[in-house]
């Protein structure tokens, strides 16, 4: 059976099937519901291809269903509507993760197996085993504000995802009568510690199992081979990412740590007493005694007798295993190997943690640090960068306090305290990495180690001081920046400490918010090049981490392909990038997703390495092409952000004011409060997110078709067929930008053409829209849209289905709450509704935001 006729099976007829029980369900208003709702998403279909008003649709099911109801009862039906399709979404992601085995080839491109197959030589072996030692994955795990799922309908999606597996009909009725029942949404904005909780629980139930498995089968499928034991590293941002969120603060981040250690030891705990049903022999059976007991301590430290490091712990389970080895045939030392390798790979850690900080608030502290210390006027007169390098470099200031600040500079200085609270009780590698978001010049990293130092760091600094480049500007000037700093004495030294290993992060977010989608990809990519010939150049190993989002407009969509087109010209020492919200439930959130996806990102790096070819490299001419893509999209990406209605649209138009009503994150969706919208003050979230709530998904594609067309304009078609041949990264930026064209429905906000203010605007974007298709189809050779991809194609289109009335409803709610506006009302109950349909259209995408 191929995956598209699995897919049918299971997921298709599944959902018919399972979607029927919600109609039988005890409660009289869900039958109602149900009963009408296909009746609701006919109208809206209809309407559609007649381009009706979201309006003129709504009107119209009402007058041919329910003539006579009373606006209030209308509202009444609309909200149990929405509530009914966000059940709905529920059932279909959980009959998909129950199917992902039947409709994924498991076995297939990107997978171990595959990679495997391929290696036909000796010599690739060799280099295959050789890289397992010297590469890694590190998965981080952050709190950005797009998990549109509570943690209590998680918990119903695994469940119910069990349940369905196992064609346990009566459990998956209890369980959708459960569903019904529980709220969907927060009715209170999460806090930071709220949101790391519920992240430690994929820890707990998915990675924790997962990484070690993976760890194993390599073990076993290469016996005697040393398996780097960071092969797969889990990061973590909730309680350490500050930048623009004031409820993080240095308490935060430290009960935040000792969460995490909890949490990793206590399975580990669980691990031991599996382990003691089994270890009865003389010796073996009171040595993991021992260990269980001082685990149990290591929690709570309520006596002496605790683990002070997680090495000790492995000292003590190498013992028994060895001793099963001696002296008692081997009798469960896979089990205790099994447990050694995940204690090595999550050490009392479990994931670690980064901090995360704006340049411009490290700014705002030294200055009041400055002034407190009389050294303002010194500063000042550095007119040159090296000479505020210098300045930095130099500066002691002895006995700083937080007590003698305030605010932000007062929690900073605390907060850089606390860190060596972490390192004795978890360990250096639970936090080591502080990240510069909006990393400008190289006195930024210089300012951060005056901070570290300040806040009473004496000696080697323990941390890897990492540069966040976001902005074109910002990229094109990354290689500048850091060859300032590869050559300046101070940090040369602070490299060399290190082990002359420097982690650069780039944001894949902020780079497409600032120049779109073609022209933020090229420039990250040709980012990575400059930097990985520079850091070759002075001998440094340099780690690229990737800030990605979910949809392709934040640096998501197909990972593998993207990772394996960078070639030998960018280094491959490590892949590590940012996973948040609805795609950690979504690729994570069962160990057979979990396992597959984290196998994707380890075979990008090895197969780069094991087939060592020129062949994905691009010629100058080729490099020259793409340049001239980039630009020629940038062009077409500023007009639409120079064009006098483009802030007027998103205000008055989106839902992006309505982001921040969603309760679903802890951090503000502006990086400041109040005033006229601004482009750089708004967060890549709910910008990506507020055009996904459209369904026009502008970030993920504007500009392309533009630059297409221009350079085929100019007879140089051949030239991109061949491109697109060639170059694997050229053809992931295409296959990307196609998940999010299918993910667009202009039809629905075609009303918009006729509005006086913004219809040539909104013109604009569907003939950008449709340029995009004509082009991104005709250079593929496909017929529609992810052609290669038909199982993503049917979830996305059953997904949009699914969620077309709710899309309908909220757009009427919108243009209603607007109304009552502009007639001096609240609006309140309309506002309420367009914030509700935020979740289920979320959670359908997947990776909207």
């Amino acid at each position: 059976m191929n995956s598209q006729d699995a897919f049918e099976q299971y997921v298709r007829l599944k959902y018919q099937l399972f979607n029927s029980l919600f109609i039988t369900l005890p409660f009289e208003e869900t039958r109602n519901t149900g009963h009408f709702l296909p009746l609701l998403a006919g109208k809206c279909a209809e309407g559609m291809k007649q381009e009706a008003t979201p309006a003129e649709i709504i009107e119209a099911f009402f007058r041919d269903n329910y003539a006579d109801l009373e606006l209030g009862d209308r509202v009444d039906l609309l909200f149990r509507f929405v509530q009914y399709i966000e059940r709905q979404v529920v059932l279909f992601d959980a009959i998909e993760d129950a199917a992902f085995k039947k409709v994924t080839d498991i076995r297939g491109k990107g997978t171990f197996h595959h990679l495997l197959t391929k290696i036909n030589t000796q010599e690739q072996k060799q280099r295959f085993v050789e890289k397992l030692n010297d590469f890694g994955i590190r998965v981080v795990l952050t709190a950005h504000p797009t998990q549109f799922y509570p943690g209590n309908v998680l918990s119903i999606i695994t469940d119910l995802e069990q349940a369905i597996r196992h064609n346990n009909v009566q459990e998956i009725n209890l369980l959708i009568q459960q569903l019904g029942l529980t709220p969907m949404y927060r009715r209170k904005k999460p806090t930071p510690l709220d949101e790391a909780i519920a992240l430690i629980w994929y820890l707990e139930n998915i990675f924790y199992q997962t990484v070690g498995d993976i760890i194993g089968d390599l073990k076993n499928r290469f016996p005697g081979v040393e398996v780097n034991p960071s092969l797969i590293r889990l990061g973590f941002w909730p309680g350490g990412d500050r930048d623009g969120n004031p409820f993080v603060t240095a308490d935060t981040t430290l009960t935040t740590a000792r969460k995490l250690k909890e949490s990793v030891v206590r399975a580990y705990l669980a691990d031991v007493r599996d382990l003691k049903r089994k270890l009865t022999f003389p010796e073996t059976d009171g040595a993991i005694r021992r260990i269980e007991n001082k685990l149990q301590t290591t929690i709570y430290r309520h006596d002496d007798q605790y683990y002070a490091s997680a090495d000790e712990l492995v000292t003590d389970l190498e013992l028994i295993r060895l001793k099963l080895v001696n002296d008692y045939r081997g009798i469960h030392a896979d089990l205790l190997q099994a447990l050694i390798d995940r204690v090595r790979a999550f050490g009392f850690f479990f994931a670690e943690m980064d901090i995360r900080q704006d340049s411009r608030v490290h700014r705002k502290i030294v200055s009041d640090i400055l002034t407190a210390t009389g050294n303002q006027a010194q500063y000042e007169a550095c007119s040159t960068l090296a000479a505020k390098a210098d300045f930095w470099a130099n500066l002691n200031v002895n006995d700083l306090h937080p007590g003698a600040f305030e605010g932000i500079t007062s929690d900073s200085i605390r907060t850089i305290e606390v860190l060596r609270t972490i390192h004795h009780e978890n360990g250096s590698e639970a936090c080591h990495r502080y990240i510069i978001s909006n990393t400008r010049n190289a006195e930024d990293l210089f300012i951060l180690h005056f901070l570290f130092r300040a806040s009473g760091w004496e000696g080697q600094l323990p941390f890897d001081l990492v540069p966040l480049f976001e902005t074109i500007d910002d990229l094109e000037a990354s290689s500048e920046i850091m060859e300032f700093l590869y050559t300046h004495p101070f940090y040369k030294a602070h490299l060399a400490q290190r082990g002359n290993k420097q982690t650069i992060m780039l944001g894949f977010s902020d780079g497409t918010k600032d120049g779109g989608y073609v022209a933020a990809n090229w420039s990250i990519f040709k980012a990575k090049k400059h930097l990985t010939e520079l850091s070759r150049k002075y001998d440094v190993k340099v780690l690229f981490f990737d800030g990605r989002g979910g949809p392709p407009a934040r640096g998501g969509g197909d990972t593998h392909d993207y990772y394996a087109a960078h070639g030998r010209s960018v280094e491959n020492h490590e892949i590590q990038l940012t996973i948040q919200g609805q795609t950690i439930s979504s690729k994570f959130g069962n160990h057979e997703s979990a396992r597959y996806n984290m196998e994707q990102l380890l075979t990008a790096g090895l197969g780069n390495h094991v087939f060592q070819s020129d062949k994905q490299e691009l010629t100058p001419e080729q490099e020259a092409l793409m340049d001239e893509l980039g630009q020629l999209s940038l062009d077409a990406y500023t007009r639409l952000k120079e064009h006098p209605k483009f802030i007027d649209y998103l205000d008055q138009v989106t839902v992006l004011n309505f982001y921040g009503e969603t309760n679903v994150g802890s951090r503000p969706s502006k990086r400041s409060a109040g005033g006229k919208l601004n482009l750089d003050d708004l967060r890549a979230i709910p910008f990506v997110g507020a055009w996904a709530q459209m369904k026009q998904n502008v970030p993920g594609y504007y500009g392309f078709g533009d630059a297409l067309r221009a350079v085929e304009a100019s007879g140089r078609g051949a030239q991109l067929r061949e491109l697109y041949g060639k170059s694997l990264f050229f053809r992931a930026l295409i296959y990307n930008s196609m998940q999010a064209l299918a993910k667009t429905r202009f039809e629905l906000t075609s009303y918009l053409k006729h509005n006086p203010e913004f219809g040539e605007f909104w013109t604009l974007l569907k003939q950008e829209t449709d340029l995009t298709v004509e082009y991104l189809l005709q250079l593929s050779g496909y017929d529609r849209l992810l052609q290669e991809a038909p199982v993503n194609l049917s979830s996305i289109g059953m997904r949009e289905e699914i969620v077309l009335p709710l899309l309908v409803i909220q757009q009427y709610a919108l243009n209603e709450y607007r109304q009552a506006i502009a007639r001096g009302e609240d609006g309140e109950l309309w506002k309420k509704m367009v914030v509700r349909c935020f979740f289920g259209n979320i959670n359908a995408s997947r990776n909207s935001a």
